[in-house]
């Protein structure tokens, strides 16, 4: 693609910008209004040079009719909650998704990320509350003391995590729930699906 003048980087960085954190592109009003341009004729001027370039395309007579190759809408970049996780499926999986938070995963700086939603008080001293989300990077390892989102058996749940070379411990933040410990042979499926990334209240 042909390089852009300074005025055109800045347009298509802003529109990148307004299409990242709405999931459509401004109006054309919108492009004029945040650049002060006191003309229509302006703002489509350096669309069609965008386009021109091979940046952007136009589509004449839309009110939003911007559409910026490989820009995902913000329906495909929400995070979604996780339940119980169906045997065999990937986390992600539709089986195991339940709904999803209106928030741009990039926001705790994850791109493959899931959250689930606190049930009860075992995190309660890491300021974990009943009804929290908690965001989740996927990773399959974790270092001793994070928190981790882990699957025993078909269930998802939230523990700081431990290891030593004889076992694994999940330790709740709340002394009244009994730890969880894993040891070489156990019979109970186990796995790390990820590490605490962040934490969402909505109330």
């Amino acid at each position: 693609m042909e390089a852009l003048s300074s005025k055109q980087a800045q347009v298509l960085k802003f529109l990148i910008d307004f299409n990242a954190e709405n999931g459509f592109p401004p109006t054309i009003r919108e492009l004029c209004d945040y650049f002060g341009f006191k003309s229509l004729n302006t703002a489509h001027f350096h669309l069609r040079s965008l386009e021109k370039k091979g940046y952007i395309q136009v589509h004449p007579g839309k009110g939003r009719g911007i559409t910026l190759p490989g820009a995902r809408p913000l329906s495909e970049r929400q995070i979604p909650v996780v339940g119980r996780v169906a045997a065999g499926m990937p986390i992600l999986a539709v089986e195991n998704i339940e709904e999803f938070l209106g928030i741009d995963r990039r926001f705790f700086g994850a791109e493959e990320c899931f959250a689930v939603q606190v049930k009860g008080d075992s995190m309660v001293d890491a300021h974990i509350q009943d009804e929290d989300y908690v965001i989740i990077k996927i990773q399959d390892q974790a270092q001793n003391g994070d928190i981790v989102a882990a699957l025993i058996e078909d269930d998802v749940t939230l523990k700081y995590f431990y290891r030593t070379r004889k076992q694994i411990r999940l330790k709740s933040a709340n002394p009244g729930y009994p730890m969880l410990i894993f040891k070489k042979g156990d019979p109970r499926s186990f796995r790390i699906l990820g590490v605490m990334a962040g934490l969402v209240r909505k109330r």
